[in-house]
């Protein structure tokens, strides 16, 4: 595992998990964003990702969250992207990509808006 990217369980409740992304998510490690998000989709089929401590994103990282999104999709879930920086956020524009996730301000605002069913939000 690449020490640069740290991946941490933030909250979980019912159908939905919150992991929070830190440090550089790019071709070095992308691999690991996509096993961390792939198994959290084994067990909740929504997945919210606090993007606010990732330092940059690079195509490979993009092309991992597209890849990611499709795979919550097709099992009935959702990839919502919270907070993600400017580069980022920049990213995702010019490429059109904001278009087909779901992105939110902060954590708080994801799970205010998609709260995991039956479970009320406690934030």
């Amino acid at each position: 595992m690449n020490s640069l990217l740290r991946i941490d369980t933030a909250d979980t409740r019912s159908q939905a998990t919150a992991l929070t992304v830190t440090g550089p998510v790019d071709l070095a490690n992308a691999s690991v964003l996509e096993q961390t998000v792939d198994e959290a989709l084994n067990h909740h089929p929504t997945v919210i990702l606090d993007l606010t401590g990732v330092t940059f994103c690079d195509s490979s990282g993009l092309n991992t969250l597209i890849r990611l999104r499709r795979r919550a999709q097709h099992s009935g879930g959702e990839l919502i992207l919270a907070a993600p920086p400017p580069q980022m956020m920049r990213m995702l524009r010019i490429t059109g990509a904001d278009s087909v996730f779901t992105i939110h301000g902060s954590l708080a605002e994801a799970w205010q808006t998609h709260p995991a069913s039956g479970t009320p939000p406690t934030e």
